[in-house]
């Protein structure tokens, strides 16, 4: 199983991001594997983003592309809980977004992660492809 960041999908749809030939190199790789997750919150960023950057439309494509291809994961309220203590412990270097997926790769037992973000290499246990 992989998690998959808001980033991917942004650099993807966004030919003007600076990872967007990467994200399309990375793409095939990551529609093959058979167990993808991506937060809600994850799905939201990424959402707003392309909407804002794009458009409305392209944004209702990519929506319609993750919510075929992938589990959203759906956060309870101890997750946001947990996810701020780990905001916390991270001196806010990292998102409320980006510290519930490592409590999802942790609950899940995932070390893999899709993301162009280097904040998550400074968590033990995540391997970050990119």
């Amino acid at each position: 199983m992989i998690l998959v960041d808001s980033n991917f999908f942004i650099a993807l749809m966004n030919d003007k991001d600076q990872y967007h030939e990467k994200a399309k190199k990375l793409a095939n790789d990551i529609m093959k594997e058979n167990n993808k997750i991506v937060s809600l919150l994850m799905v939201s960023e990424a959402i707003a983003s392309i909407a804002k950057r794009k458009n409305g439309e392209i944004a209702n494509k990519l929506y319609n592309v993750i919510v075929d291809n992938f589990e959203i994961y759906y956060p309870k309220k101890e997750d946001i809980e947990e996810s701020m203590e780990l905001v916390l412990k991270y001196g806010g270097n990292l998102s409320l977004a980006d510290c519930l997926a490592i409590q999802i790769m942790k609950k899940r037992k995932i070390i893999n992660i899709f993301s162009f973000d280097d904040d998550f290499d400074r968590v033990s246990g995540i391997i970050r492809i990119h």
